[in-house]
């Protein structure tokens, strides 16, 4: 079964960077419980989004290779 991925490497080494960023945040900044959750989810988007090198957002917008 192939693989499909619809963003290059640089794409997901940001996102990598911006899921990480967003997991610390969420875990060490001072924030109210709406802010941590909101953190949470963009950084389990990043980072699953970077690991997989697939974006099912992407694809509905018809945008990447």
């Amino acid at each position: 079964m192939r693989r499909r991925e619809n963003m290059g490497p640089t794409e997901q080494r940001i996102r990598m960077a911006v899921g990480s960023a967003a997991a610390a945040a969420a875990i060490f900044v001072p924030l109210r419980y709406k802010w941590k959750g909101l953190l949470t989810a963009a950084a389990l988007d990043g980072l699953l989004t970077g690991t997989l090198g697939y974006s099912p957002f992407k694809r509905i917008l018809g945008v990447g290779r």
